[in-house]
């Protein structure tokens, strides 16, 4: 009974920290869209992700737990997947509007549940409908008068992005718990700095010095707090939580966009925006109600 209730407090616990993640990446939104006025997409991807692995550097010199095989190709195996998706998402958006980019790249959500049927990680009905839900609270948040004519070539590349993003979160549940959290997110990062420094030389963008003063401030958030922090702390959470449950949490994200983006730059919304984000929060509390019931259960008892 004791150890059933110190599992909940850590459940309790990764759940809590996966939604301040969920509320630090709704601010680097806002910082995001600050950088890409001075500084070229793929170009801030490098510098934000090289900036949060070296945050993690000393952990290699600091820990007990020595680095090994399982850790690196794990490491690469996340940081892949992640560099995928973002890479994806730059590209996309070249050739599809925001509105569209943000639902297409939401339906990771669901196809982690699809994903992990195929994998012997099956999930419950609660969180398949709390994926649907969250689905389609994205669709409305995301709906900007732009949601006509799917198909063209950034669709495409925005579907593919999402099923990067979703294979990242099924691989952090798979390796986070045989490795060092600190340490596979310090690889996981640098090996996202490395692909995609090799995409900003492939594309040919260019930033000069005065650019990345221009942008440190946006650069060191997100760098140091949205990826050095945020990015960790979700990876150490989804130890002790369904991956499919972590994505539907970690949606929220979209929804502090909004408030983040109201509070800090005046953004207006429409009332079918905020019907979706409280569609995304009803998710989330449907995916918890087991818990919550568990955790009545064990104060009855």
């Amino acid at each position: 009974m004791e150890k059933i209730k110190i599992m909940k407090k850590i459940n309790l616990l990764a759940v809590i920290s996966l939604l301040l993640t969920a509320i630090i990446w709704g601010l680097s939104y806002s910082a995001q869209a600050d950088a890409m006025k001075s500084m070229p997409p793929l170009f801030f991807v490098f510098l934000r992700y090289l900036i949060g692995g070296l945050i993690l550097l000393p952990v290699f010199f600091f820990t007990k737990k020595t680095p090994d095989k399982k850790l690196f190709t794990g490491g690469a195996a996340c940081g892949i997947c992640l560099a995928g998706g973002e890479i994806l998402q730059q590209f996309g958006l070249l050739y599809t509007t925001a509105g569209k980019a943000g639902f297409l790249t939401a339906l990771y959500v669901i196809m982690i549940p699809v994903i992990g049927i195929f994998i012997r990680k099956k999930s419950n009905w609660k969180i398949w409908t709390a994926s649907l839900l969250s689905v389609a609270g994205t669709f409305l948040l995301c709906s900007d008068g732009s949601m006509n004519n799917f198909g063209n070539t950034g669709d495409f590349l925005m579907l593919l992005c999402a099923l990067f993003f979703a294979f990242q979160f099924i691989a952090i549940a798979k390796f986070a718990p045989l490795s060092d959290a600190l340490q596979l997110a310090a690889v996981q990062f640098f090996t996202v700095a490395v692909i995609s420094g090799s995409a900003v030389l492939i594309a040919g963008e260019n930033c000069s010095w005065q650019s990345i003063v221009s942008t440190v401030r946006p650069l060191l958030f997100c760098g140091v707090i949205a990826i050095g922090c945020a990015c960790t702390v979700q990876v150490a959470a989804q130890k002790y939580v369904h991956p499919a449950t972590a994505s539907i949490i970690l949606s929220t994200a979209s929804v502090f966009a909004v408030l983040w983006g109201w509070l800090l730059r005046n953004e207006y919304y429409s009332p079918a925006n905020l019907i979706g984000c409280a569609m995304i929060f009803a998710a989330v509390v449907l995916v918890q109600l087991p818990a919550a019931q568990s955790r009545k259960q064990t104060q009855s008892a």
